[in-house]
């Protein structure tokens, strides 16, 4: 963990997922992996107080460089999206725990939603010339969706939308089945819901026989929790949801866990807006 000034290198917008900045921190480059945070000050004062945590959409190591999508939510989000070329970002990262993928997958099944595309860039960007990577990109719309010119080439992109503006008209699920008969292994992020979507196709493809369609790529399903945090080094606990093995704190423990561990029958973890 690394407390870093970064300089933002260049910024774009991406419909209405938000803001890309481009940061140069060589420090957090260096460390960071696919799934892991840095924690951004969200201001030069201390109102607001706490920092915002953003996934790594992109790790640059050679460049030193990192990108993060930025939603202008609050005044802590707003200022930081407002960021252009030249401004200094206070940066303490890389934070969290990462994705694994195994030596042995050559079919990667990449599952996102909404900003929860950000890993999932990272590890299409990372994977893509190891092995077969599908990445399965859901939105509200095509406003909500990644630019297929902003993936590697070999990358297969299958997108859905909920209003059916572009790709399978419907959500993630809507389409998984197929793709997860042809993956070895998965990673997902995104929204509550959708993850709770997913960890129900688990319990049924676990109640399953073996010869369940995707079995085995769902029952070692990897996925980032998106969460609101306070602290992100453990101490606050404002992060926490409930595991197979309790209590566990998204900053510390996550944000990767294993599918199957994560108890999405408690409930949506209660979150207070951050502004």
């Amino acid at each position: 963990m690394i407390l870093e000034d970064g300089r933002v290198v260049a910024t774009d917008e991406i419909g209405q997922l938000g803001t890309v900045l481009r940061i140069s921190a060589p420090g957090i480059a260096g460390q960071a992996r696919a799934g892991q945070f840095v924690h951004v000050r969200p201001g030069l004062s201390f109102d607001p107080l706490l920092r915002r945590p953003y996934s790594f959409n992109r790790i640059d190591r050679a460049a030193g460089e990192i990108e993060l999508i930025v939603k202008a939510l609050g005044s802590g989000g707003g200022w930081i999206a407002s960021r252009r070329e030249g401004d200094r970002l206070d940066l303490l990262g890389p934070l969290g725990s990462s994705f694994v993928i195994q030596r042995s997958t050559r079919n990667l099944l990449l599952v996102a939603g909404g900003t929860g595309i950000a890993p999932m860039r990272v590890l299409a960007e990372q994977e893509s010339g190891r092995r077969n990577v599908t990445l399965l990109m859901g939105g509200r719309s095509v406003a909500h969706l990644w630019p297929s010119d902003r993936l590697p080439a070999s990358v297969e992109y299958v997108t859905t939308t909920e209003d059916g503006s572009f790709g399978i008209k419907g959500r993630v699920t809507d389409a998984i089945r197929p793709l997860l008969e042809w993956a070895d292994q998965s990673c997902a992020c995104g929204p509550w819901p959708m993850l709770a979507a997913l960890g129900r196709l688990r319990e049924e493809a676990e109640r399953a026989a073996a010869t369940y369609p995707g079995r085995a790529a769902l029952l070692e399903t990897q996925i980032a929790v998106e969460q609101h945090m306070g602290c992100a080094m453990g101490v606050c606990r404002a992060c926490v949801i409930v595991t197979a093995d309790g209590n566990a704190r998204v900053c510390r423990e996550g944000p990767v866990f294993s599918l199957g561990d994560v108890a999405f029958a408690e409930g949506e973890p209660a979150t207070v807006g951050l502004s």
